[in-house]
Formats: C-alpha cells, structure tokens, sequence
C-alpha cells in the first residue's frame, strides 16, 4: 500500500504529540500521587472511587451523629445523676420524719430542708443546652418539660419522642431521654410538693407519720425510673464504642482500597515516563531524518 509524504508526516506528528500527552500525564501523576485525574483515564476505577468515597462520607456522618449523641447523653446522664444525689438525701429526711418520735420543730426542720432540695431536682429535669434547648422535652426542645399550672399542679409538657439516630450502616441508637419516662404525669413532683405543704404548714398533723411512709415509697419509685433511664444511657454510650471502633475498622479498610486505586505505584509510573521520553526522542530522530530526505538524496 502506498503512503504519500503528507500521510507519513501526519502519522509522525500524531505520535510525537501522543508521546508529549503521555509524559505530561505521567509527571502529573507522579507529582500529585492521583493515577485518575479524569474518568477516561480508567472508567472502572472512577466508578469504584465514586462509590468508595460515598462510603467514607457516610461513615464520617456516622461518627458526626455519634458525637452528637453522645454529648447529648452524656449531659442528660450529668443532670439525672444530680437528681439521684438530691433524692438518696429526700429518701434520708423523709425516712427521719417517718420517725413517731420527732417534734412540731424537728419535722417543720425537716420540711425546710426538703423545700430547699425539691426545686433543685425540678431544675435538673427542666435543664438545657448551651443553645436553650431543653434535655427532656422530647421532640419540643423549646418547652420547657415541667411546668406547675395555674392551679399549682406539676404537668409534663413534652412529647415522648425519642429520636432514633443512624450510627452505622445498620445500626440506630435511642439519642435522648424523655420527661414523659422520667416522671410520667408529673405524678411524683405534685406527690413531693404535697407532702412538703404538709410538713411546712401543719407539721403537728398526726398523719405525717404515715405520710412520710407513703412518701418514702413515691422516692424509692422515682428514684427506680430515675435509675433505669441511666442504665438505659450508660449502655447505649457503651455501645457507641463498640460501634465507633467498627466504624473506624471498615473507614481504614475502605481508604486502603481507595489508595489502591487511586494512587500511583511510583516505580511502574517513573519507567513507563521514561519509555515515553524514549519513544518521543525516537520517534523525533527519526522524523528530523525523513523530512531531510529528498529525491536529490537518492541521485
């Protein structure tokens, strides 16, 4: 088959050009460490890449959901433990004024000091964030969970929505403790406010006695749901950590592929450049020779 001169020269300059486009490429990989800059480059590996950094970005959402959580836990379980600590010193005074024996004085005594204490547990499940959210409000974070009507009475004023948080890939987690768990009805604080009416205004009255019996059974009840509502945080922030370290596991193992696809492996790069600088200079030899050549050169 014939090749005219033009053709000849078009191939040559088509393979000069192709030797440059390569060795451009190949220094570029070498310099960033990225073997794909573009899809062409390798249509199956980008593909995998797409889908292997959804994965490391849901993973990084997953330890993003965990720390909120267990921020969240962790100062729901701060404001439960203070009300356990204030409540072991109610069940310690209520028990006192169980006692037959103590006086008009000694039990109004009593009275002064639980009406110090009862505000304070009060406050605790009606505490907030730094952004005034409310810890044990459910869902309504800007209600505050127990507030007294007009009438005096304690009323819960929450939901009794637990929000269920993703955490892994199959994986949810209860993030937040409910008033409507803690106390439900507020039964127990209009008990407390109740028995303090008693031992504050008529602390004479025969029946504090048995009032104090009968109140010592609301604490322990209280102080039970108060308990349970912390197991119930101490094992879902257990948990967390179980989970954490698998989803650590899986994000190193999926970074390891993706490097594997990824990046380049310098010393098949480094000699694949080089042969393209051979082949470019070669091919550029030979082409400097052929254009000189003319029908005179064969006389």
């Amino acid at each position: 088959m014939r090749v005219s001169s033009h053709q000849y020269h078009q191939n040559i300059i088509r393979s000069i050009n192709q030797g440059t486009t390569d060795y451009n490429r190949l220094s570029v990989q070498l310099a960033t460490n990225q073997r794909i800059a573009k899809p062409s480059d390798d249509p199956l590996g980008s593909v995998m890449l797409l889908t292997l950094d959804g994965e490391l970005s849901s993973i990084k959402q997953y330890q993003s959901n965990m720390n909120d959580v267990e921020y969240t836990l962790g100062q729901q379980e701060t404001q439960l433990t203070g009300a356990v600590n204030i409540l072991n010193s109610m069940q310690e005074l209520t028990t006192t004024a169980a006692d037959g024996s103590m006086g008009e004085t000694e039990i109004a005594a009593l009275g002064q000091q639980m009406n110090v204490l009862f505000p304070a547990i009060v406050d605790l499940l009606n505490a907030k964030d730094g952004d005034g959210r409310y810890y044990f409000s459910g869902s309504l974070t800007d209600v505050q969970p127990f507030q007294q009507d007009a009438a005096g009475q304690y009323q819960y004023l929450g939901d009794s929505n637990i929000r269920e948080v993703s955490v892994s890939a199959d994986s949810n987690v209860s993030s937040n403790v409910v008033g409507s768990d803690i106390d439900p009805g507020a039964t127990f604080l209009n008990q407390m406010q109740t028995y303090l009416n008693l031992l504050t205004t008529d602390p004479a009255n025969p029946s504090v006695g048995d009032e104090s019996r009968t109140m010592m059974d609301g604490i322990s009840s209280f102080l039970q749901r108060v308990t349970d509502q912390l197991t119930k945080v101490g094992a879902i922030r257990d948990s967390l950590e179980s989970i954490k370290q698998g989803n650590d596991d899986i994000a190193v193992y999926t970074q390891g592929l993706r490097d594997d696809i990824s990046q380049v492996d310098y010393a098949e790069t480094y000699v694949k450049m080089n042969e393209s600088v051979a082949s470019y200079e070669s091919t550029l030899k030979v082409y400097n020779r052929v254009s000189q050549l003319s029908l005179f050169s064969m006389i």
